[in-house]
């Protein structure tokens, strides 16, 4: 019995033998196609070879090849090689990752649509600009004294001030006004030295002699100019011939008083500033550039502006660029620019807060609409339409400039008239993502492969596009709308949802709510008013959570389409979870980029995934 059992247990396993290597070379002559949507996968652990063995050319001997990966339709960044895996975050079974992921062209990632999977992303497209970028750049500053018209009248010899006779900030001088009568016993012994070398020079005496004295004439009258005193003041003292115990100090230039330094009576040391004047007729306009704009400004250029000051009606001036501050603020990140205004009428508003506009512009330029790339971090990508009327999409990374106004400039990466995608990017890119393929936010790819979502059948191109479709439609920024309300309680909503805390939806929403109320919301955004309004006044009737989740979805609709038009401050995080709403998949954005679910909450916190990155900067 034992020899038996023996010998069919060998038979058997020389039968699981050749069964094992027949179907392996099956395999090998037919492979399976990854994006057949048709295919069932067996996750029983028998379809697949858990150890990636195949069977050898020379027959009886087994290779070690590349080992089947599988992946999570939902997560495609968990990987795994055991097929009975579950993905650790949804709980879902997982699918084999295809093979590959980018086309036969190298680093070019390519996609076609049909007409109907074009019409329902309602992609828009533009041809690259080479020519004229204009842009209007506006900033902050103040006016202030030019400060190459500052005089500082500071005291030549020590002594004290007998008479201040200009003696407040604020007043107007013209260059020889008397400003201040100086006693001073230094001065007065200089004087009288001067006299006394007068008096020398005028004796007859040897011609050696009657050069010492015009030599002490000199000294004395130099001496003389050292302690303050002008030429004139000197020639007036020989004229006189008596030395005056006062002497007077001049305005050496006309303008206003900025500083007084010494009142009536003081003593004064030499060196002491006593006064300081400023040149009424030259004004600087020092403004705040972020680094980001300080390209635009070089010393020397004219530039034409708009001037806004406190309730004043823009005015235009013009100006020329003086200098700029040798270094970048570290906290403000701004470098301050000196503009030298040609407006003397404005020296009554030194020292104010203005706004300025400028228009700048450059030739020669290749441009791209702002909305066309998508950028993280340093990387930036494009999607360019092979031909006007074809449906077929190319990445492009490009390296990007400055900014003007809604427009990029574009250093390498595209020619002039080439077509951009400049509205729908975002939804070419989640496409990608769905196959698997490499794409902006998953640059090595290998992704789901066969968009199967928690089990169910496989989805096609057409209903994909129209779900990225249905997830935003463009708006244009209108600069009277101020949402930054309306975002900071959608977060508040978004917080609680996914803590599974309807008390705080509660209160979140009733601020939401007054906060959409608050805006006067032009005729462009009506849709969008009416997905905010979902719910109004009924916050705190809700008594379900998946009631308030519900009302969420509709708001996220119209908050991710004014995001995408610019209306937050900096960047929200788009996300997406496919098993939301019943299965049909549902958008929100974040201020963070850790995924946190607010449509399952503690249940499946994790699940979803990350789309992109929406920057704000229209404001």
């Amino acid at each position: 019995m034992k020899t038996i059992k023996t010998t069919a247990a060998i038979t058997a396993l020389f039968a699981v033998l050749i069964t094992t290597t027949l179907s392996l070379s099956v395999g090998l002559q037919a492979p399976v196609h990854a994006h057949d949507h048709g295919e069932h996968h067996d996750h029983s652990g028998h379809a697949h070879s858990s150890n990636g063995q195949q069977s050898a050319a020379d027959g009886g001997l087994f290779t070690q090849t590349q080992e089947q990966e599988y992946t999570c339709s939902m997560h495609p960044n968990f990987r795994s090689t055991d097929p009975n895996d579950r993905c650790p975050i949804c709980g879902m079974e997982l699918i084999p990752v295809a093979a590959g992921g980018s086309d036969d062209d190298g680093d070019v990632t390519r996609i076609e649509f049909s007409g109907r999977s074009l019409a329902l992303l309602g992609l828009q497209t533009e041809p690259v600009r080479d020519g004229l970028a204009q842009y209007e750049l506006r900033l902050t500053g103040q006016l202030d004294y030019d400060e190459r018209g500052l005089t500082s009248i500071s005291a030549w010899t020590s002594g004290r001030i007998e008479r201040l006779l200009v003696n407040y900030e604020g007043a107007r001088v013209t260059q020889g006004e008397p400003l201040i009568e100086l006693y001073s016993p230094e001065l007065l012994v200089a004087q009288q030295e001067l006299l006394q070398a007068i008096r020398l020079s005028n004796r007859q005496g040897p011609a050696f002699v009657q050069e010492g004295h015009q030599q002490t004439l000199r000294a004395a009258r130099e001496r003389l100019r050292l302690l303050g005193m002008t030429t004139e003041q000197i020639d007036a003292l020989i004229e006189r011939g008596e030395a005056q115990e006062r002497v007077v100090i001049h305005a050496p230039s006309s303008g206003l008083v900025t500083t007084r330094a010494v009142s009536q009576g003081d003593y004064v040391n030499t060196g002491d500033m006593l006064l300081a004047i400023a040149d009424s007729n030259k004004l600087w306009l020092v403004l705040d550039v972020f680094e980001r704009d300080v390209n635009h400004f070089v010393v020397g250029d004219s530039v034409q502006l708009q001037l806004s000051l406190g309730h004043r009606s823009a005015r235009e001036v013009s100006g020329t660029i003086v200098s700029m501050a040798p270094r970048i603020d570290d906290e403000r990140r701004t470098r301050g620019v000196r503009i030298a205004l040609d407006a003397d009428d404005l020296v009554a508003a030194a020292g104010g807060f203005v706004r300025a506009t400028l228009q700048l512009q450059r030739e020669g330029v290749l441009t791209i609409p702002a909305s066309a790339p998508l950028i993280t971090g340093k990387r930036a990508v494009v999607y360019v339409q092979e031909e006007a009327s074809s449906g077929a999409f190319a990445a492009r990374e490009v390296e990007l400039g400055g900014r003007y106004g809604d427009r990029y400039e574009v250093l390498s990466g595209l020619s002039a008239d080439e077509l951009v995608v400049s509205r729908g990017a975002f939804r070419i890119d989640s496409e990608l993502q769905l196959r698997g393929r490499p794409s902006m936010m998953a640059p090595q790819g290998g992704g789901a492969t066969g968009h199967e979502h928690h089990g169910g059948s496989a989805g096609t191109t057409d209903e994909h596009a129209e779900h990225a479709a249905a997830s935003s439609a463009a708006v244009e920024f209108d600069s009277t709308v101020d949402a930054s309300a309306v975002f900071a309680a959608y977060h508040q909503m978004w917080a609680a949802l996914h803590s599974d805390d309807l008390a705080a939806w509660q209160q979140a929403a009733t601020e939401f709510h007054d906060a959409v109320a608050a805006v006067t919301w032009p005729s462009a955004l009506a849709t969008q008013h009416e997905q905010l309004t979902t719910g109004a006044g009924h916050a705190h009737h809700v008594d379900r959570i998946s009631v308030a989740r519900d009302q969420f979805y509709a708001h996220s609709q119209a908050m991710i389409t004014l995001a995408e038009a610019g209306y937050h401050h900096g960047d929200l995080h788009l996300m997406f979870c496919p098993m939301a709403r019943r299965g049909e998949g549902a958008y929100w954005l974040q201020e963070q980029d850790e995924l946190l679910n607010p449509y399952f909450g503690s249940r499946m916190l994790r699940c979803g995934d990350h789309m992109g990155v929406l920057s704000g900067g229209n404001h």
